[in-house]
């Protein structure tokens, strides 16, 4: 990907390839390093593949701390929303492997059948030296579960955040526990020690996260200029510090707010709706969605507003030298709006193009300031609502007409398109931007749910995520049947 400009943000990570490598290499790595003397501990190949496993889901699961923190090193390139995609996907991936863990000890020569194999698991589950295990599998299966269907529905996301973490927590340590007391696939001190340096990579991720990000939040010196209500819906935050060179940031990402001396665990994430020479203020466009986001406008001036950040990748470092397409339906016009002030700033020449919607005219609560920014310069919108089609705005949702309106005299394989707005739009657009002959890979979007979106980007997502997940297990399973067969 290409690097940010001098103005833009801090993108210090790792590209896509090598944090591929290195999560195969700390996932995997442990079962090859126990291999060495554990691998002759087992009596039969299928309890080999299984103490392979054991110790695979576990370093799998340690991962999941490091994939979950919001390192930049980490994120910093491939954009936030994938580590978080990823850190879901993996999750299943880790919970597969423990899966195969379980499955394998069931199988013995001369034994097969269900009913033998189902008489093993039962005296498996009663036996008191692996209740640590048992337990550890039966948190590792209600927490991916709440995780994938119950995130932040029945507590508030604080409360729910903190509970996941804890149980996460719980998960690694009956592992470890389990690993090292039953395990005779770790023998080897080698595997041992990998697990536990593993370990120890995840415990500093904890630390980093609950210790040290609280106070780094607030080293920016953020507080509250001003936060008013622009819509019925929607609230302004203006932030502002005395020391700005201290935060730098591209136009399009976004920061994780934290109120007051609250801990960071109750924090949220907001696009930056400013560009980077508004610095030192620091502006948000926020919908209130029930949460914390509906108290913005009763905060009083002055107020200390930690900042985390900035993250994300959709950034015109992602453009390519052609014309810019906009698409934002709802709040995804506050990122769009940092792209749009940051290309008036500039005196960005090239035709830059948006269509806008959202539930009312009221809705488009920047429309003029827009409009305003780009008097000038080769710039065309179209402004869509659902509910009506006055002042001046369109009523219906961005089809195949919009764009082509949008795309008459450029020529659509050089167009980049930054799409923002809710999941299903973002499927939509980009659907239909294909269709009109916009390349997939000059579609820039940012969406938490690659693991599950149904769109041409984000079934490419997956299968690279996928691909990651496959090389963890042919490795493992390779190294497996390699100890077998020197047993």
């Amino acid at each position: 990907m290409p690097h940010p400009s001098s103005a833009g943000g801090r993108f210090i990570g790792l590209s896509a390839p090598l944090l591929a490598v290195a999560y195969v290499v700390l996932t995997a790595g442990p079962v090859l390093l126990a291999s060495f003397t554990g691998g002759q501990q087992g009596p039969t190949t299928f309890s080999l593949l299984a103490r392979a496993a054991g110790v695979a889901a576990l370093a799998m699961f340690l991962m999941q701390f490091v994939t979950s923190g919001r390192f930049e090193t980490i994120s910093g390139r491939i954009g936030l929303d994938r580590t978080m995609g990823f850190h879901r996907l993996a999750a299943v991936g880790a919970l597969g492997m423990l899966g195969l863990h379980i499955v394998f000890f069931l199988f013995r020569p001369g034994e097969s059948g269900v009913a033998a194999m189902a008489r093993r698991l039962l005296g498996y589950l009663l036996r008191a030296d692996l209740f640590t295990g048992v337990v550890a599998t039966l948190v590792a299966v209600f927490l991916i579960l709440t995780g994938k269907y119950l995130r932040g529905k029945l507590l508030p996301y604080p409360a729910w955040r903190l509970g996941h973490g804890a149980m996460a927590v719980a998960l690694v340590l009956l592992g470890l526990h389990h690993a090292f007391t039953n395990a005779r696939f770790m023998a080897d001190p080698l595997g041992a020690a990998a697990l536990l340096f593993i370990a120890l990579v995840a415990l500093a991720s904890l630390l980093v996260v609950y210790v040290l990000r609280p106070v780094h939040a607030f080293r920016y010196g953020f507080t509250v200029v001003s936060a008013r209500a622009v819509s019925p819906t929607i609230a302004e935050l203006v932030l502002t510090t005395g020391v700005p060179e201290r935060f730098s940031f591209s136009a399009g990402q976004f920061a994780w707010l934290t109120i007051g001396r609250r801990h960071t665990v109750t924090d949220n994430p907001f696009s930056i709706a400013s560009a980077p020479s508004d610095l030192p203020q620091l502006r948000f466009l926020i919908r209130n969605a029930g949460d914390m986001s509906g108290s913005i406008t009763r905060l009083a001036s002055g107020t200390r507003i930690g900042v985390d950040g900035p993250h994300g990748s959709f950034t015109l470092n992602e453009a390519g030298d052609g014309p810019i397409l906009l698409l934002a339906g709802g709040i995804g016009i506050a990122p769009v709006l940092s792209l749009v002030r940051a290309l008036a700033a500039a005196g960005d020449p090239r035709p830059v193009r948006l269509i806008a919607g959202a539930r009312s005219a009221a809705d488009h609560v920047v429309r003029t300031e827009i409009e305003d920014l780009m008097a000038g310069h080769d710039f065309r919108a179209i402004f869509l609502t659902d509910m009506d089609d006055e002042a001046g705005c369109e009523k219906g949702t961005c089809d195949a007409g919009h764009l082509a309106r949008m795309l008459d005299g450029l020529d659509p394989g050089a167009v980049t398109a930054f799409v923002c707005g809710p999941p299903v739009m973002m499927e939509t657009a980009v659907g239909l931007l294909v269709e009109a002959g916009v390349p997939a890979e000059r579609v820039v979007m940012e969406r938490f749910d690659f693991d599950a979106g149904d769109d041409v980007i984000c079934r490419i997502v997956r299968r690279r995520f996928i691909s990651v997940m496959a090389l963890v297990y042919g490795a493992t399973f390779a190294v497996a049947l390699t100890a077998a067969l020197f047993r």
